[in-house]
């Protein structure tokens, strides 16, 4: 049997390659499509994985414009029309795009084929909250995916928090599958600072994170903080300036390799994943990074990962009227055992292979 992976982002590709292994494990024949257009640096990529096809893809400057929803509706057209030559048995479709999910509900109509949705993110809910996501054109582009998603033959979401809005649209299965990692091998050793809070920050650096309520929190704590910026994005240098001026600041820029990662959050006390209001997230992969480093949460969104702090102890959950008190996080830094633990149970490849075979002999039987 034949299947193919489509997604149009390389920030999907990890997620990917575990559902490529379990496809094989399962004995299909696997193809992998994405993009040549990275939606993180908005350049053509260099760095597309070995053995994938891909579409070119439509370049865009801005996150929020119509050069982006036209760029990813010819990709969706592009994909489908490369189906057309593929004629696989499954496809395990990655969205957004929604403009996917609508050019799958065309293509499912005139050929048999089993179809897995798996929702990466939720366009438009996840925009932040000063957009008004029931007026033109944000309601549209809610209502490709609305209109459109009854196709899945199973539909999968990467946290239970998508279940409420997708539950009313979406009248068969839904299944989560949290983001999983490669588990790296790296030593454990911390070198915290006695005198100062280390706090981090990993991942892209854009408009839905909560720069002013980070720095509010800073300045709330009752000891000095060193902060460590890891990543890159539009609000690098708006962020990089706010944050020193109430803090130390350090610059990594954006790193990947698993090593470097661990030198870095060997030396703080816990992880910042504090974002705009009103965004529609449930958890995010710069959590499931703190965590398999047993670092602690600074934790401001709802759903799985509000839920997480409080039933596992992996973190604190802060509001607007939180004051950051550094022996909490240094107590749970310095007993991070079950952290780990938790990690283990929940957001390992192994983890993540058994529940995407289950599903793949779910929707092929």
């Amino acid at each position: 049997m034949k299947a193919v992976i489509a997604t149009c982002f390389e920030s999907n590709e990890e997620r990917v390659s575990f559902v490529y292994d379990s496809l094989k494990k399962k004995e299909f024949d696997v193809k992998v499509v994405t993009s040549d257009f990275s939606h993180i640096k908005k350049e053509k990529r260099n760095n597309i994985p070995n053995g994938y096809s891909f579409i070119s893809t439509q370049p865009y400057s801005r996150n929020l414009s119509w050069e982006r929803i036209r760029s990813h509706q010819k990709f969706a057209k592009d994909l489908f029309k490369l189906m057309e030559k593929e004629k696989p048995d499954l496809i395990w479709l990655m969205a957004p795009a929604n403009s996917l999910i609508k050019e799958a509900n065309t293509y499912k109509k005139t050929h048999e084929v089993k179809l897995i949705i798996d929702i990466i993110d939720m366009w438009p809910e996840s925009l932040p909250i000063g957009l008004n996501k029931h007026v033109f054109p944000l309601n549209i582009w809610r209502d490709v995916r609305k209109k459109n998603i009854n196709c899945a033959d199973i539909l999968v979401t990467e946290c239970d928090l998508y279940k409420d809005i997708l539950s009313k649209e979406y009248r068969k299965q839904i299944k989560t599958i949290y983001w999983a990692r490669n588990k790296a091998d790296f030593d454990k050793k911390t070198d915290l600072p006695e005198d100062k809070l280390s706090l981090v920050y990993i991942g892209s650096i854009n408009n839905i994170i909560d720069i002013d309520r980070i720095c509010r929190l800073i300045k709330s704590c009752d000891k000095e903080v060193v902060f460590h910026l890891v990543g890159e994005g539009e609000k690098t240098d708006e962020m990089i300036r706010k944050l020193k001026e109430v803090c130390e600041v350090i610059y990594h820029g954006a790193i990947r390799d698993e090593n470097s990662k661990q030198e870095i959050f060997s030396k703080c006390h816990a992880g910042i994943n504090i974002y705009k209001q009103g965004l529609y997230i449930g958890l995010t992969v710069k959590c499931i990074d703190y965590l398999e480093h047993g670092l602690p949460l600074i934790n401001n969104i709802k759903g799985d990962t509000w839920n997480f702090v409080i039933s596992e102890n992996v973190g604190i959950n802060v509001n607007e009227e939180t004051i950051l008190k550094a022996q909490d996080l240094i107590d749970l830094r310095q007993n991070n055992q079950h952290i780990f633990d938790f990690y283990d149970r929940n957001f390992t490849k192994e983890v993540f292979e058994d529940k995407c075979k289950n599903i793949i002999d779910e929707v092929m039987k």
